[in-house]
């Protein structure tokens, strides 16, 4: 078996992520594992940054990019801080976002999402740029979960969706997955050895506790901070959330209008609703 270094990103870290994306995964990761499926096999995406016009027409950047154009930035699937051949990272999304918001002849971006969430590690580039974005940022989402909600919420200036059939919001959690394969190895007549200075007593405890069942440590120590982390987040984004709502808050996930109802969202609308929207909101930023 060819050891893959995508696999490093598949099983670490905490995850903000809707769980049930992990098993649909399943038969991608064993391909990979087989060695199947590698990243240089997979087909490229196009790039994350297109423009359009003011009437909405697609804008080729080499031929000069007229006044009050729109740039859209796309996030799409499972999310990483760094991308790779086949997709592209957070740090990708925010230097785009970052190219819209610095041109002057782009007045607004929509910022289209779709996906489960993602490592805890991808939201910082985005909030990054959320905090030196001048201009409106209108989200356009279907599946729009765990970290791709707080991407929504911390970046976005008015939140849509894009149907009201498939769109799907919330999954407000944090969850950490890795592998335990030691017996697997054990097997094969691998023996493994740790070895501690004894200064380092509490290096890796979390872990290896949660490797015996001993969860209370890593729940308290990383995941549990974060979920509060990404609580308060949504609550000061979304100020008529309406907190009432089971779930709302701690990991379930609602429909368009659903999401609308309780203050996920602030509407479901088409690209050229998102489009209108973007100009009405660039005005807005004009004039204040």
């Amino acid at each position: 078996m060819r050891f893959n270094p995508l696999l490093n990103d598949l099983f670490r870290g905490e995850w903000l992520l809707d769980v049930a994306w992990i098993s649909t995964a399943a038969p991608l990761v064993q391909n990979i594992i087989d060695g199947v499926a590698t990243v240089q096999q997979q087909e490229v995406k196009e790039r994350a940054l297109s423009i359009i016009d003011a009437s909405g027409h697609q804008v080729n950047p080499r031929n000069g990019i007229p006044e009050n154009s729109i740039g859209v930035v796309s996030m799409v699937g499972a999310a990483m801080k760094y991308g790779g051949a086949c997709s592209y990272g957070s740090e990708d999304i925010a230097r785009e976002l970052a190219y819209a918001n610095a041109n002057p002849n782009i007045s607004a971006i929509i910022f289209k999402l779709d996906g489960p969430g993602g490592a805890v590690s991808a939201i910082g580039p985005l909030l990054t740029f959320a905090a030196e974005k001048k201009k409106p940022v209108i989200g356009l989402a279907d599946a729009c979960l765990s970290l791709h909600y707080w991407a929504a919420v911390g970046v976005c200036d008015y939140i849509m969706a894009d149907n009201d059939i498939s769109a799907r919001f919330g999954s407000v959690g944090v969850v950490s997955q890795f592998m335990d394969a030691k017996k697997h190895w054990e097997d094969k007549g691998f023996k493994f050895h740790e070895i501690y200075a004894d200064e380092s007593q509490h290096k890796n405890e979390v872990f290896k506790l949660a490797l015996e069942g001993k969860y209370d440590k890593i729940k308290s120590e990383i995941l549990n901070p974060m979920a509060r982390k990404f609580q308060a987040a949504v609550k000061a984004a979304r100020p008529n959330l309406r907190l009432e709502e089971e779930g709302i808050i701690s990991g379930k996930t609602f429909d368009a209008d659903k999401a609308l109802g309780i203050g996920l969202i602030d509407g479901i609308g088409t690209f050229k609703k998102a489009v209108e929207r973007a100009k009405m909101h660039a005005e807005l930023y004009t004039q204040s």
